[in-house]
């Protein structure tokens, strides 16, 4: 007799992991290049955790929070018990732009995306008070364009930032199906979280060569 087919809900459920494994991949790799990471896409850029890192396993859970939680003793500490990283709080610094927010690890779903303000012009140090006006009907419908704009500014930016969280994605999944994932990165990982040095140089070149084989859609 034929295997029961495994359903939709059950499969979600079997690959949690794999948004874990890639907040930890995230987590070493902004440690051993100092925050600087890049893609094909997109170059180079900074990314490191910031805020808020919560790990766990089954329910107990570990919440650190400051401005480096993944740099605390006790993040460490929680790995070497077994917990994995649940959701990070994450900075992101590309092109012109800066950035925070929430990655979580079972959905990689981003939360709380906090997209940066437009510079406002400077205005003259000693500007003259508004002169009073009567409001006429064309401000409504200036007020709802820039509204709209805003809005339509906001929408750019998350698909910039989740097009940039995908290539990363993207390059996880190549080294996490690639030998490196047990040649080179279970061993660099052992290594960080006892504290131990990581060639970093010897990492960054078995991970950029199994990036490069990934396949290209």
């Amino acid at each position: 007799m034929s295997a029961a087919p495994i359903n939709l809900s059950d499969r979600i459920e079997l690959r949690r992991f794999v948004g874990r494994e890639l907040l930890l991949w995230l987590w070493l790799e902004t440690e051993l290049f100092e925050a600087t990471l890049s893609t094909k896409e997109h170059g180079q850029f900074g990314l490191w955790l910031e805020g808020r890192l919560i790990l766990n396993e089954g329910k107990e859970s570990t919440v650190i929070k400051g401005s480096a939680p993944g740099m605390h003793r006790e993040a460490k500490e929680a790995l070497l018990r077994g917990k994995m990283p649940e959701r990070a709080g994450i900075h992101l610094s590309f092109g012109d732009h800066e950035c925070t927010l929430t990655l979580r690890g079972e959905t990689l779903a981003l939360a709380g995306l906090v997209p940066p303000r437009k510079e406002r012009e400077e205005e003259p140090a000693l500007a003259p008070p508004p002169v009073p006006r009567k409001k006429k009907k064309n401000d409504d419908a200036e007020s709802n364009y820039l509204e709209h704009e805003a809005f339509y500014d906001r929408m750019h930016f998350a698909r910039d930032v989740e097009a940039l969280i995908t290539a990363l994605y993207r390059d996880f999944l190549a080294v996490r199906l690639s030998p490196m994932w047990g040649t080179h990165v279970v061993p660099a990982l052992e290594a960080w979280v006892a504290g131990e040095d990581v060639d970093v140089d010897r990492y960054r070149a078995a991970r950029d060569k199994a990036v490069a084989r990934k396949p290209r859609n």
